[in-house]
């Protein structure tokens, strides 16, 4: 099964500096994940970009920022950029990051794309002083959806974000399957293609003899 991401990104439009979202997040949850309800068009050059180097069967393509921080202090930037794809019916994770540098120029619209949804989610948090996401997550779905997560008030050391297993704030494929393995099934059967028919199927046969 072939993924159905854009796979060209030429074919999608510069984000338009003009347009903005409208949704807000609650200060109460400072300390959780929650969904943005916000638009930006750097979601749709997101998957445009990252579908160039998703392999077949690709379901689920998950991009996190995770800002790191030690004794108080920022100490960094975790980066998640896997695939969910479906192999033999199983869910199997396939990291893109080693693919994704390999192409600088790539890596560089990836960057500017996830600058400019960063912008603009951070536009829309109405925190005391001005605070922006420790966590902005991109769920990118082959049927076309796509979910912007955030984080606030999230710390992650560095050593927690790189061990086995990770920090519960690191998002990546494994904790998508471990968590919505139920929707990545669901997902899966519906964009499997339908079995052929009776007709087609004796036809077939007949060809093979």
């Amino acid at each position: 099964m072939a993924s159905t991401f854009p796979p060209d990104p030429d074919e999608i439009d510069a984000p338009d500096e003009a347009s903005a979202p409208e949704a807000t997040v609650d200060p109460l949850e400072i300390g959780t994940t929650v969904p943005w309800d916000g638009s930006s068009p750097a979601t749709a050059a997101l998957a445009a970009l990252l579908g160039t180097v998703a392999p077949e069967g690709t379901l689920r393509l998950v991009i996190q920022r995770l800002a790191l921080h030690e004794h108080g202090e920022r100490r960094g930037t975790h980066h998640v950029a896997d695939a969910i794809t479906d192999v033999g019916g199983n869910l199997v994770v396939i990291p893109l990051r080693e693919r994704v540098l390999a192409e600088p120029d790539l890596a560089e619209r990836l960057t500017a794309a996830m600058d400019r949804l960063q912008a603009d989610v951070d536009a829309e948090l109405h925190l005391p002083g001005g605070a922006g996401a420790d966590s902005l997550e991109v769920v990118l779905d082959a049927d076309g959806e796509r979910r912007v997560a955030l984080g606030l008030g999230i710390e992650v050391t560095p050593q927690e974000a790189d061990a086995f297993p990770p920090h519960p704030a690191v998002h990546d494929g494994a904790h998508h399957i471990a968590y919505d393995a139920p929707a990545l099934d669901e997902l899966r059967d519906r964009l499997r293609p339908p079995e052929p028919g009776l007709l087609p199927r004796l036809w077939a046969r007949l060809r093979e003899r």
